[in-house]
């Protein structure tokens, strides 16, 4: 090889390790840009829809823990009040307290769709929730928030009662002993253990008919905050209360001692605790009680009902609901709370899932919610009301056989002009709020549109002197014209000021057309005629309150129009007037009758859609805003839930008939399915601007914004179940002068009182509602005529009176000695020349004494029912009073309901109708904030 050869070949030999180093720079780098994540691709084909704006998914999200079913395995009997065999809760009670105890374990948000039944109190959840952890062995159960509520929330607690046998077993299984310890316990309590045990045989003696059961509300501790909130106080007071009381009132026996019950009553350490918030506090008040519950063992999980009744008292409910939800994470920030949000509507679910979404994306980036769970809405079926409770024997209905239903829709003209004056309202500036009287106007004509009668006779009911006179006042339409007018003067609406004349101007023209009768009572008059007139069937017209069936009840006896000049008198018996709250009771009874619903409600859509008695093609009355309501509902439930789909042919059924009803985007913010409700005020409703009040009254200022005006001796009911004092139901009788400041006073509203009438009516009690004192005397002299001639037939004066003294002492003996001769009996029966004697010179010509006046009814035959309404409502009201007064009518009522031996509780009164009075009345309960002599605050 030549030297030139050489030189070449070195560089031959440098060029290819060159290339190699190359090739191996090449590869890592390659392999350097292989492990890279290759950047998006920003395509809007990537994306969803619904969520352009989101980042890439850096990892899979893990799925979310299933919410798993624990408490149908762990429930014990529960009794309601009086009752034998134990309440099962239903199906959707119990789903709500596994998913309550799920959001407590995992911190969860969720917002529960309960439907079409309405659960109107959620403490039982939280009840439920805690049977579970006992049977798992946690002796410290759950701890809960329930906002927004009111003060008599927890009254239901009071009259709903744990097995106490049970409560025992359970006691016994997780007991802790110094010399071993309880496996079975997963978290310590041993104070616990003294406390259930003094339920037991040797603190509690076995008396016949006595089964000493406890109640939820004096076995769980209970918590309430209220405005003015300065801190969270002991419950340990309220602790075993009404075994105590009822040991003291029943058998004389010693007050049961307080065992152990500081601890679990102190807020800082109490087991199976619930802290309820009332919705009148404000927002810092909130904050303030929350930031005291951080300090102490902090919450699991809260409850928040946003239910039909919170929405309506609460205008700004939702950015109310919002804001609290986001101070709870703010507040409890190291682990908040899991939350259930409790609604019975699909568009107020979205609502408020769309404004916690929208306030949470405004948040700083490290404190977002970033999964899609956050809030979502799940569906609860329920088919039972009120506390969510089946009685024994009764069957839950889950899955009801398909039906077809008639629905009828009515007002047009007047939902125009309602329409109108909310359109102006709203671009008013300030909205709504700023232009009230055009709200209250369009909410006045939607009430009249819905009247089962006319005008004139809901004129002639207010014209009543039990009604109070600003009730008369606030349903006159003259009186929202010059609202109208006066607001267009200080305020105005600008351009639309024209639009708003010609909307009083039509509504003012409609006003005067419905003084006979409004189109919603021309329709429900024809839908009744063709039943009875046409198919010669029975029809049961269902009320959505009791007032309007009064209403409807003299409008249909006056009604002159019916077809071939038919009369009322004619088809009377085969027309059955039924309020909502009653018909399920009447149902079974009502076979092969028409059902005609003028309305809807909560409880009607709820048997409609559920219950089998319900017969095909009943019929449906609505107006047109009522209509586009229940369609904009019940169209997401169709759609959107599956958990609803056993209802889903009947709800098709009145789909249907509504799919032809203008669309109407605001229906959802200012309608409601349930047709408008006059709410009337009685007279004893006095507010602290009544004038002529009485010096020597008691002005008793309550927590419902109303100042009630009492005599001192005056008897009141007071709701205070663990009183030794208080009768079964748990009121106590006081006089006026005795009330204290935070006393729950009893307030018979209208509603109730429209019910206890009703039910008095049902009773066989001969009620007429618009009858002054002097007529209420003239009918019972009539009756007591009536009844002697029926009962002692064909006798002189004298043979009656001695007739009727010996039935008397057969009736009870015990009035041997008192009874008045037969000769000054002769003046109870001799009532001849009553009808002429003038109303001043009247008198009641009866006995002096109640058991006597008894005993003289009983021989005529009038019922224990009706003895007890005639000595309060006519004998007593008269002697006492010689002129109508509402608050005494009510008084009337009042006692015989609430009395320790309640005249109604024990007739012949179905079971079912005295419940529903009862919850009524405990619901109809207000706190004294401030009660003393008028003539002290004069001066």
């Amino acid at each position: 090889m030549t030297f030139g050869n050489k030189n070449k070949f070195k560089e031959l030999r440098e060029a290819e390790k060159k290339r190699r180093e190359a090739e191996q720079n090449r590869r890592k780098l390659v392999a350097r840009f292989a492990n890279r994540k290759p950047p998006p691709v920003r395509s809007e084909l990537t994306h969803a829809p619904e969520s352009p704006k989101q980042p890439p998914e850096k990892k899979k999200l893990p799925p979310q823990p299933a919410v798993i079913s624990r408490v149908k395995n762990s429930l014990i009997d529960l009794f309601r009040d009086d009752e034998v065999e134990p309440s099962v809760p239903s199906s959707a009670l119990v789903g709500l307290a596994d998913l309550y105890l799920h959001a407590a374990e995992h911190r969860t948000r969720h917002i529960a769709l309960v439907w079409p039944a309405t659960l109107k109190t959620l403490t039982l959840v939280h009840a439920l929730a805690t049977l579970v952890r006992w049977h798992e062995g946690d002796k410290q159960g759950v701890r809960g928030i329930l906002f927004p509520i009111k003060a008599n929330v927890f009254n239901l607690l009071n009259h709903i009662h744990f097995d106490r046998a049970e409560v025992l077993r359970i006691a016994n299984e997780l007991a802790e002993v110094q010399s071993y310890s309880n496996s079975r316990v997963k978290r310590s309590m041993p104070e616990k253990d003294a406390f259930f045990y003094s339920l037991s045989e040797c603190s509690l003696p076995t008396l016949e008919g006595e089964s000493f059961h406890p109640t939820i509300g004096e076995l769980l501790p209970h918590f309430l905050a209220t405005p003015d909130f300065t801190e969270w106080k002991s419950c340990s007071d309220r602790l075993l209360a009404l075994i105590r009381a009822k040991l003291v009132k029943r058998t004389h026996a010693k007050s049961l001692k307080e065992l152990h019950c500081v601890n679990i009553g102190d807020p800082m350490t109490a087991p199976d605790a619930l802290f309820a918030l009332d919705g009148r506090m404000s927002e810092e008040e909130l904050r303030r009680a929350a930031r005291a519950l951080a300090k102490t063992t902090p919450p699991e999980v809260v409850l928040v009902p946003v239910t039909r009744t919170v929405r309506f008292e609460a205008p700004s409910w939702r950015g109310r609901i919002a804001r609290f939800c986001m101070m709870l994470e703010e507040v409890f920030h190291a682990k908040p709370p899991g939350v259930v949000i409790v609604t019975d509507e699909p568009h107020a679910a979205y609502k408020l899932k769309s404004e916690l979404w929208k306030r949470n994306d405004k948040r700083e980036p490290d404190r977002r919610w970033r999964t899609p769970h956050e809030f979502k809405i799940c569906g609860f079926p329920n088919t039972v009301a009120s506390e969510g409770l089946l009685s024994a024997g009764t069957r839950e209905v889950l899955h009801p056989m398909p039906r077809e239903f008639n629905v009828y829709i009515v007002d047009a003209d007047i939902t125009k002009v309602a329409n109108g004056l909310m359109r102006i309202a709203n671009v008013t500036p300030g909205g709504r709020e700023a232009a009230k009287p055009l709200a209250d106007a369009a909410s006045y004509l939607s009430r009249i549109a819905v009247l089962p009668c006319g005008v004139r006779h809901l004129s002639e009911y207010l014209a009543g002197a039990d009604v109070a006179e600003r009730t008369r006042v606030a349903f006159d339409w003259p009186t929202y014209i010059g609202a109208i007018y006066e607001f267009d003067r200080c305020v105005g609406v600008g351009e639309n000021r024209p639009a708003l004349m010609e909307c009083v101007e039509k509504g003012s023209r409609l006003f005067e057309n419905y003084y006979e009768a409004t189109p919603f009572a021309h329709k429900l008059t024809e839908l009744v005629a063709n039943v009875v007139t046409g198919k010669r069937r029975a029809v049961a017209v269902v009320f959505t309150s009791a007032l309007y069936r009064r209403l409807a009840e003299r409008f249909l006896a006056e009604y002159d129009q019916y077809p071939a000049g038919t009369t009322f008198n004619t088809f009377s018996d085969r027309i059955y007037l039924i309020t909502a709250s009653h018909l399920e009771e009447h149902l079974s009874g009502l076979e092969g009758s028409t059902l005609v619903f003028a309305g809807l409600n909560e409880n009607c859509l709820r048997l409609l859609l559920t219950d089998d008695r319900v017969p095909a093609h009943s019929v449906v009355l609505l107006t047109q805003r009522a209509g586009q309501f229940l369609r904009a509902s019940l169209k997401p439930i169709v759609e959107n839930f599956l958990e609803f789909k056993s209802f889903k042919p009947r709800i098709e059924s009145l789909l249907r008939q509504l799919k032809d009803l203008p669309d109407d985007s605001s229906v959802l913010s200012t309608g409601d399915y349930v047709l408008p409700t006059f709410r009337v005020e009685l007279s004893s409703d006095a507010s602290s601007c009544s004038k002529g009040i009485d010096l020597d009254s008691w002005a008793i200022r309550l927590d419902n914004g109303v100042t009630q005006y009492r005599r001192d001796s005056s008897e009141v009911y007071v709701y205070d179940p663990a009183s030794e004092y208080s009768s079964e139901r748990g009121f106590r009788i006081c006089q006026v002068k005795s009330l204290e400041v935070g006393d729950k006073l009893f307030v018979m509203s209208g509603e109730l009182r429209e019910m206890v009438e009703q039910a008095l009516s049902d009773a066989g009690v001969f009620i007429q509602t618009d009858k002054t004192f002097e007529a209420a005397l003239r009918s019972y002299h009539e009756q007591v005529q009536k009844r002697l001639a029926e009962w002692f037939p064909g006798r002189t004066l004298s043979e009656k009176a001695r007739a009727l003294r010996k039935e008397m002492l057969t009736i009870d003996p015990r009035l041997e000695e008192s009874l008045p001769t037969e000769q000054a009996m002769r003046h109870w029966i001799n009532l001849g020349e009553s009808s002429n004697t003038p109303f001043e010179k009247l008198r009641p010509q009866a006995p002096q004494s109640e058991a006597t006046f008894k005993a003289f009814a009983e021989a005529l035959g009038f019922s224990s029912l009706e003895v007890a309404y005639q000595w309060q409502r006519v004998i007593m009201a008269v002697r006492n009073s010689r002129r109508l007064d509402g608050r005494h009518v009510s008084d009337i009522y009042s006692y015989m309901l609430l009395q320790p031996e309640s005249a109604m509780a024990n007739s012949n009164i179905k079971r079912q109708t005295l419940m529903q009075l009862f919850d009524k009345a405990r619901e109809d309960v207000a706190t004294v904030e401030l009660v003393g002599p008028v003539k002290e605050s004069k001066t």
